[in-house]
């Protein structure tokens, strides 16, 4: 398969996997690109038979390698004021996905993934065990106690 028909098939899954993990849509788009970058090389050379988990893998590990570089910067207290009511920030922020993420960020981050692999973004939990490099059985339960403490939020903001 060549990595336009790869790009066309993947990339919507693959920009809201990595949307939820970075929560900044710029910072998305340069991983999602990265991500692919990465991709076209080993597809030069490679054939992977299952190439979604696979690709949902290389934005995971390319996340976390950006998150290792962005822990390296200094932080200071300068702020600069811009205008973030853009359009696509609004369409963004109205979206139900934000929503989902906001009660995400009550739960443990590897009960998150595991939910944000296997409920929203289809892989299978050898997929995902694989991705974020855990047992099968270790995925499971993290991915019931992530559900469990997920339906306990829910029925709280419902009271």
């Amino acid at each position: 398969m060549e990595l336009e028909q790869i790009y066309a098939l993947h990339f919507n899954d693959l920009y809201r996997y990595l949307y939820s993990l970075s929560r900044n849509h710029a910072e998305a788009e340069d991983l999602l690109q990265e991500t692919f970058a990465k991709a076209h090389i080993v597809l030069l050379t490679d054939e992977i038979k299952e190439i979604k988990p696979w690709l949902f893998k290389v934005g995971y590990f390319t996340y976390i390698d950006h998150f290792r570089k962005d822990k390296r910067y200094v932080v200071t207290n300068e702020f600069s004021i811009s205008d973030s009511n853009t359009p696509e920030n609004i369409v963004v922020e109205n979206d139900a996905f934000k929503v989902l993420l906001r009660y995400l960020d009550y739960i443990k981050p590897i009960e998150k993934q595991a939910i944000l692999l296997c409920d929203v973004h289809d892989c299978t939990n050898e997929q995902a065990a694989n991705i974020l490099n855990i047992k099968l059985n270790t995925l499971k339960s993290h991915l019931s106690r992530g559900r469990k403490r997920l339906r306990e939020i829910l029925s709280q903001e419902d009271s």
